[in-house]
């Protein structure tokens, strides 16, 4: 529409000075609607009567536009435009907007030579700007768009939206939340004190956030009293209650440190217990508190709190962690160790058993108490036996103002939902698969992985629906001549009716196309034999649409769990056969709708009775983000298995800034690899298009494609996106794009990946002690070569020489190869080394040299001692740790106590190496060592036929353990201790720490005299360094025990 726009002197004009624009730029009409429009009709007439139309094939309406644009055939006070493709004369002095471009401001002025012309001026918005609370939206037909309140202001505080905050005034919790409009309010929650113990004296009540508490760590404890009366430690067991925890709270700079109690009760529990209900029928009784699922095979556990994995701590930087650890094992003891911290303040809460402290018994309770001196994504974890496989692990979060986070910047969120921790996991208790893999043919290759504790055990769902597709391939075809050589993709889907409340959509079933298949060895050394090499496997997620076409018969997932699980006892496919009359039986009895009651040592699902457990529909991890926003994300490998595990996400970079809890570089990545016991925090910007992506874990090494192609994958789900699995296919081949960090078994100058050594640390570490530029100097004070392999050695617990050695006609699954440091075991001793120490006599201890002095050559004879290396107090110290990678192509992490280091070169030269070559490479100055900002870590791989070199100066006296953290490894010797400092330099015993020792009295002693004088002067006492079978060692052993019996002597004289 044409509007006429007046003069502004309202005087009358020509014709050819009156101006006509385009509506929507008119903003100053000076006339009634019908006034303008009278005069526009009038107008048209004086126009049409002054130049009539043009037939000549232009319309009519083309005629009237042209005239009502002209005024003047060749105008010198006017200027001639284009708007909306339409030419217009402009007169000198006009304003007008582009209604392409809202930010392009237009006028017709006179230039210098006094002709008219067009200006275009452009808004940029300089002076625009948005309240602290909202933020700039695009806006149509507007150049600097509008303001949008996104975010709550408090108290002239502004939070985001999903952030809480307490208000200690008023006893309550904020959320910043969105109403149904989009528009940010804020919801108040009134906060729940706990309630205070009955036996907490007055003087002993302190207010703290608006509640009051119990001193308890004042609190006398009664002998006699119920432990339950113990409210202020006694924790409630849900994942709530400690995202809720007084001490996860916004750490704020020159806070006041909290003490924070826990209380953590391990015992053995079950997966999918009844504690369960329906799940995963009802996928919302899945997350009922003390409901484990595990991979949907059900198995026994250990774990705290009935969580697994267990309790998240989550504090500010230099709170005090107060943890009470109840023993409720059957018979087992156990400890606790606080994974990244250092202990420097308190060494014996490092929970090594048999080194800092003695093992908790059952039935008793040990604390813990510790500062959080070092801040980043921890964990704890048990450091007894195969219990951290089993499940006792959780995440240990310490965290600092975001002001003081080096790469805060970097995102906008650091949630406690956003922890990963992953572990590898098995169908048995670790203890079962140990004893199976040293004392007979089993396999040490994990099964399954888990994301917190969950996962699909897609093995046996692929085992099914290949059965089903063989089944419906032999329906459909009447002759092996019309069989097709290519099989196409079946769908397969389930008629299970299932009830579930929950908003998202449960997986449902698999797509498959078949290309190969894989062979099971239960031994490193025999590599597995596949068939053609084109033959993968991918999994495909199905929709809705399919569900009416699946078929299972009743217990047939459940069938094909149990038959999973017999591969783990088996050393390849080709081998199963008729081996065994119960094996026989076993797979008969598979083939047919009965299960024989005497199939020992196979899972069978409690659902089974009312029906089978659809391991489909068993939930997964899901993270959930909104586009626009960057989230922090926190990684933990709490494996115990050689399981190295790559993660990557669909569609998205991923932003790796810190490892073991300290900062470097920040660098783009695709995947990165993780190796048991180490950590890493890493950005997702969530920028894709609002969808659902998958999270994938793919296992290494023992568990690539020569093994169990173990994997897994959780969602990321981005806020508005259907709930509903991603579509995208699922299988263990599958590659990311990008660059890889901390690739495996790779030495640096990759263009496709980075080494943990290839990135450069902050600046901030230059003045940490243990890790400062004195660490870094050209030549380290004290230098060892810690090399090791799998040895072919009669090991006197797993192969004895007189029965069954090494060399005996046995099958090679049967035979165990042993790790070991420098050919040497480690031995713990009986009684606890650091409380101990004044007890113990250094000539106790062995190494390398030691031996070799002794006249005893560990190459050729199986050597276990209590292997132990001395550096004196604030020495700097370099450990070259060299995989020689002869038996297998294997790999292994290694972790401190008490220390991090710098990681000053890693390399791999080969498929082996030995250490005479890494001691002549170094003679000649050729070990590449980095000097300059190397990255700091705690726990680091070597690769295979390598060398990893780390850097630390000694500054924590104690006794620490330097390990492997493959758990079948450690538990067999893969270790050794670091004595740093004399023992006078050592933090005091606590007052009334426990003890343990040995009690061997002699047959003459009158055990009923003087037993209380004897216990209060020899709390423990040492043991020989090894068993005496190693005839070898037997003199020293006999040395050894002259040198105990002169301390026990001394110590007998000096209580006289």
């Amino acid at each position: 529409m044409f509007v006429l726009r007046g003069n502004q002197n309202k005087q009358k004009m020509p014709l050819s000075s009156v101006n006509f624009m385009l509506g929507p730029q008119n903003r100053n009409c000076c006339q009634s609607p019908i006034t303008g429009f009278i005069n526009t009709l009038l107008l048209l007439g004086l126009l049409l009567a002054q130049q009539p139309l043009q037939t000549g094939g232009q319309s009519t309406t083309s005629n009237i536009l042209s005239l009502l644009n002209k005024t003047e055939k060749n105008p010198t006070d006017h200027c001639v435009v284009e708007i909306n493709n339409i030419t217009v004369y402009k007169s000198i002095g006009s304003i007008w907007v582009s209604p392409k471009d809202a930010c392009a401001l237009h006028s017709c002025d006179l230039n210098k030579q006094g002709e008219p012309q067009e200006v275009i001026r452009k808004d940029n918005c300089g002076d625009f700007y948005c309240d602290i609370d909202s933020e700039v939206r695009p806006k149509e037909g507007s150049c600097c768009g509008e303001c949008v309140r996104t975010k709550c202001r408090f108290k002239d505080q502004v939070y985001d939206v999903g952030q809480t905050w307490h208000n200690a005034d008023d006893c309550t919790l904020n959320e910043c939340s969105l109403l149904p409009n989009g528009q940010p309010m804020i919801n108040t929650y009134k906060k729940s004190c706990p309630p205070l113990p009955r036996n907490c004296p007055l003087d002993l009540i302190y207010t703290e956030t608006c509640c009051q508490y119990c001193n308890s760590s004042s609190v006398a404890r009664n002998l006699y009293r119920n432990d339950d009366l113990n409210i202020e430690t006694d924790d409630i067991w849900t994942e709530e209650f400690y995202t809720n925890h007084p001490c996860n709270r916004d750490c704020q700079a020159n806070g006041e440190p909290k003490r924070c109690f826990y209380t953590f009760v391990v015992e053995w529990y079950e997966t999918l217990s009844k504690a369960c209900y329906e799940c995963p029928n009802n996928i919302t009784d899945c997350q009922r508190p003390h409901c484990i699922t595990g991979d949907g095979i059900t198995r026994s556990i250990t774990v705290v709190n009935r969580m697994m994995p267990g309790p998240t701590i989550e504090v500010c930087q230099n709170d005090v962690i107060v943890v009470d650890v109840k023993n409720h094992l059957l018979g087992e003891s156990t400890t606790i160790h606080w994974h990244g911290m250092h202990m420097k303040e308190n060494p014996y809460m490092d929970g090594v058993p048999h080194i800092t402290q003695c093992p908790i018994s059952p039935h008793s309770t040990f604390r813990y108490t510790f500062k959080a001196e070092n801040s980043g994504t921890h964990f704890w974890h048990s450091h007894t036996g195969m219990q951290r496989g089993d499940g006792v692990f959780g995440a240990l979060i310490v965290k600092k103002p975001k002001i003081e986070e080096p790469h805060g910047h970097l995102y906008d969120f650091d949630l406690t939902e956003h922890k990963m921790i992953v572990q590898d996991w098995v169908h048995v208790p670790g203890i079962s698969m140990f004893a199976s893999h040293h004392h007979s043919n089993g396999d040490n290759k994990p099964l399954n992985l888990l994301i917190n504790g969950k996962g699909r055990y897609y093995k046996a769902i692929w085992e099914k629906i290949k059965k089903e597709e063989k089944q419906e391939v032999r329906s459909n075809v009447p002759n092996e001549e019309s069989k097709s050589t290519t099989r196409q993709p079946k769908i397969i889907t389930s008629t299970t009716t299932t009830t579930t409340t929950s908003e998202r959509t449960p997986y449902t079933g698999l797509v498959y196309t078949e290309k190969s298949s894989t062979a099971y060895p239960s031994d490193e050394a025999t590599p597995a034999t596949t068939e053609e090499e084109d033959d993968v496997v991918f999994l495909h997620p199905l929709d809705d649409s399919t569900l009416s076409n699946m078929r299972i018969r009743q217990n047939e997932i459940s069938r094909l769990a149990r038959l999973a699980q017999l591969d783990q006892y088996r050393s390849s496919t080709e081998n199963v056969k008729e081996s065994t009359i119960n094996n026989k039986k076993i797979e008969e009895s598979l083939k047919s709708e009965e299960i024989p009651d005497d199939s020992i040592g196979l899972e069978r699902t409690k659902r089974a009775i009312d029906g089978e457990i659809p391991l489909h529909f068993i939930p997964l991890q899901t993270y959930n983000v909104k586009r626009g926003f960057r989230y922090r994300f926190r990684l933990i490998n709490a494996e115990f298995l050689n399981c190295p595990i790559k993660i990557s996400i669909d569609n998205h970079t991923l932003t790796a800034f810190n490892s073991d809890g300290f900062d470097f570089e920040a660098v783009d990545v695709g995947s990165i690899v993780t190796y048991a016991g180490e950590r890493f925090d890493f950005v997702v910007n969530a920028d894709q298009p609002v969808g659902n992506y998958w999270i994938r874990l793919k296992g290494l090494m023992d568990c690539d494609e020569r093994f169990t192609s173990a994997f897994q994958v959780a969602i990321l789900h981005y806020d508005g996106a259907p709930n509903e699995e991603p579509k995208e296919d699922l299988g263990y081949h599958h590659e990311p794009k990008g660059i890889e960090l901390n690739a495996m078994n790779q030495g640096p100058g990759h263009v496709d990946s980075l080494t943990i050594a290839e990135i450069n640390a902050l600046p901030i570490y230059d003045k940490v002690p243990g890790i400062d530029r004195d660490a870094l100097k050209p030549v380290a004070d004290y230098k060892f070569f810690v090399y090791y392999d799998f040895y072919r050695k009669d090991h006197p617990e797993f192969h004895p020489s007189e029965y069954y050695g090494m060399d005996a006609n046995m099958s090679n699954t049967s035979r165990v190869f042993t790790p070991q440091l420098n050919h040497i075991s480690l031995k713990f001793p009986s009684v606890a080394l650091l409380p101990a120490r004044n007890e113990v006599d250094d000539s106790m201890f062995c190494n390398e040299t030691s031996l070799e002095q002794k006249g005893i050559d560990c190459r050729k004879e199986f050597c276990k001692c209590h292997h132990v290396l001395q550096v004196p107090l604030n020495s700097i110290v370099e450990l070259i740790v060299i995989d020689e990678g002869f038996t297998y192509d294997a790999n292994h992490p290694f972790h401190l106590h008490g220390n991090a280091f710098r990681v000053v070169g890693l390399e791999r030269l080969g498929a082996n190496v030995t250490v005479e070559m890494i001691k002549q490479l170094d003679r000649y100055n050729l070990l590449k060592r980095n000097l300059v900002r190397p990255p700091v870590k705690d726990t680091v791989t070597i690769p295979d036929g390598g060398y990893t070199i780390i850097r630390f100066e000694a500054h924590n006296p104690g006794f620490w353990l330097f390990h492997c953290h493959i758990e079948f490894h450690a538990e067999i010797g893969m270790a050794l201790v670091l004595k740093v400092g004399d023992n006078d330099e050592m933090v005091p015993v606590p007052k009334n720490f426990p003890t343990c020792h040995d009690y061997m009295p002699n047959d003459n002693d009158d055990e009923s005299s003087n037993s209380g004088e004897q216990n209060s002067n020899n709390n423990s006492t040492s043991s020989p360094l090894g068993d005496g079978s190693n005839s070898a060692l037997r003199n020293y052993y006999n040395r050894s025990l002259m040198v105990g019996g002169v301390v026990l002597l001394l110590n007998l004289l000096r209580s006289f």
